[in-house]
């Protein structure tokens, strides 16, 4: 599918704010464009444009302090919408979004509308990431069409809706009214999300390979994997408190608590920091545990890559007893916006 972006919306923010050093932030698959970006930029701008390179996961990791100090009057950010509630310079979000063929998302609504009427479905909440926002659309006038009521919830600093895999504070919104999800898009990970945030059936239509299933099994495999990392962690003697400095992430009230909470238990703990959570940072630090209060998909997407186990602030809740797992739920930094 084709990626798409409005830079013409920049050039005309740039020049409505008559910027001259513009500072530009864009996630690592459009990093082969870059260089036609930033000549476009300077030339229809008639501005001066450099471009962050380190990994961008989000606007959650904002570069609008780090674009300040370097002198620059304004910053551009490509593939997200606004999370942070305040940059400390002029900011412009550019979403990247999937073309949408309309043919093909007609045929989903008809696939996904078939699958509602065997379960007896009559009322869908519809949610999708920002990139799948124009096949989100598509399918939930076809499911209108086809006399099914259609529900998307407006949450914290997301769109109408839209999901982050830490803010589903939008389906919530909506979740009453719905007999269940269908989120458009790919992947497990934010369906997954999905299925504990909105405690009702949820069903992937996927816009690529043009399927629908329902969450089951999935969901089942992944709270026994985070069950074990809540066991191991449970059996450790010592524990790693990991916050991020990245704008949106930095929890470092929250680390300061858990602390707190697990030394009463008996734990040695510890808080360390970095931008990016990765192995090598901690690799001499002699920890058996790790709590991260960074992005929530570091805990579960990169778990392999650790020699400890490593949970989040939500599941830390069960190792300190406070919650059940029962009464398991993804930890969310909507908090922060």
């Amino acid at each position: 599918m084709m990626l798409e972006f409005d830079l013409k919306k920049a050039v005309a923010e740039i020049k409505k704010r008559k910027a001259n050093l513009i500072a530009i932030q864009i996630p690592d698959g459009m990093k082969t464009r870059l260089p036609a970006m930033l000549e476009e930029i300077e030339k229809k701008a008639s501005t001066e444009a450099f471009a962050f390179v380190d990994p961008c996961f989000g606007a959650c990791g904002i570069k609008d302090v780090a674009s300040k100090e370097l002198g620059m009057d304004m910053l551009v950010h490509f593939g997200h919408t606004q999370f942070v509630s305040k940059e400390c310079l002029p900011t412009v979000y550019i979403p990247i979004e999937y073309k949408a063929d309309k043919k093909a998302m007609a045929l989903l609504a008809t696939k996904l509308g078939d699958k509602l009427k065997e379960k007896n479905i009559k009322k869908i909440a519809l949610c999708s990431t920002i990139q799948f926002k124009e096949h989100r659309t598509i399918v939930g006038k076809e499911l209108e069409k086809k006399r099914f009521k259609v529900f998307e919830g407006a949450g914290k600093n997301v769109e109408k809706g839209q999901v982050l895999g830490c803010n589903y504070s939008g389906i919530k919104a909506v979740e009453g009214k719905a007999d269940a999800v269908a989120f458009i898009g790919d992947g497990l990970f934010h369906p997954i999300g999905l299925s504990f945030a909105a405690k009702k059936p949820v069903f992937i239509a996927e816009p690529v390979q043009k399927e629908i299933r329902e969450i089951g099994q999935e969901k089942d495999l992944f709270l026994r994997k985070r069950i074990a990392m809540i066991e191991k962690t449970k059996q450790a003697k010592s524990i790693a408190i990991w916050v991020c400095t990245k704008k949106g992430q930095q929890r470092m009230k929250l680390a300061m608590q858990l602390k707190k909470k697990f030394e009463t238990k008996g734990k040695r703990t510890y808080i360390f920091t970095s931008n990016l959570l990765i192995p090598e940072y901690i690799a001499g630090i002699n920890v058996e545990a790790i709590v991260s209060t960074a992005c929530p998909r570091i805990a579960f997407d990169d778990s392999s890559l650790f020699r400890q186990p490593i949970i989040n602030p939500a599941e830390a809740s069960v190792v300190l007893g406070e919650k059940k797992i029962e009464d398991y739920f993804f930890d969310e930094l909507c908090e922060l916006c």
